[in-house]
């Protein structure tokens, strides 16, 4: 994250497929990113905008 915020974007297993230990609560693994990238504006970058470059979406 700190070499390429530009190049990073968020992905997920859900609804965790192939799980073979206890389910982990979807809450805590997302207020887990907050932890990992305390930047807000960073946070946007890697949740929002570089998917919309990548996967060319228009915001309406």
């Amino acid at each position: 994250m700190a070499a390429a915020p530009e190049r990073l974007v968020w992905g997920s297993d859900w609804p965790h497929v192939l799980l073979e230990t206890t389910m982990p609560n979807d809450g805590d693994l997302v207020d887990q990113i907050a932890v990992w990238v305390p930047d807000e504006a960073v946070r946007k970058r890697i949740l929002v905008d570089n998917a919309e470059r990548l996967y060319g979406f228009d915001r309406p």
